[in-house]
């Protein structure tokens, strides 16, 4: 039986621990991280290092960015008085994409979910 480098098996056990990714596409992503120049490597590596270092909650709406108050919130062209409440800052990229809204958001952080005792006190909703 074959058997993977240790440095290829820890960076796919790495990846099937990410929502939606099984050991074949685990598997797949470390084959083709071993295929890209070093410099993508360095950038990619750089990029997930910084991750949690450079990305913050906004003060004002809970979205992200790499400053607060958010890009979105610091906007004065945005109507103020018209909050979108979201779930996630992923919802927010959905509707910006479309170019249509022009007010400001609100993320929860979560839904409403009692089965998983998830009450208003664990949302974002001051």
């Amino acid at each position: 039986m074959y058997k993977l480098p240790k440095v290829l098996r820890s960076l796919a056990e790495g990846f099937e621990r990410l929502p939606g990714i099984g050991p074949k596409t685990a598997a797949r992503l470390s084959f083709y991280l071993l295929s890209v120049p070093q410099s993508f490597l360095d950038e990619f590596s750089d990029s997930l290092g910084g991750l949690k270092k450079r990305v913050v909650r906004c003060q004002t709406c809970f979205g992200v960015d790499e400053e607060t108050p958010c890009y979105i919130c610091r906007d004065e062209k945005r109507e103020e008085k018209l909050i979108c409440v979201v779930e996630s800052p992923l919802d927010i990229i959905a509707i910006e994409k479309t170019g249509k809204f022009k007010g400001v958001y609100h993320v929860l952080g979560g839904v409403l979910n009692p089965l998983q005792h998830i009450g208003p006190d664990d949302l974002k909703i001051t």
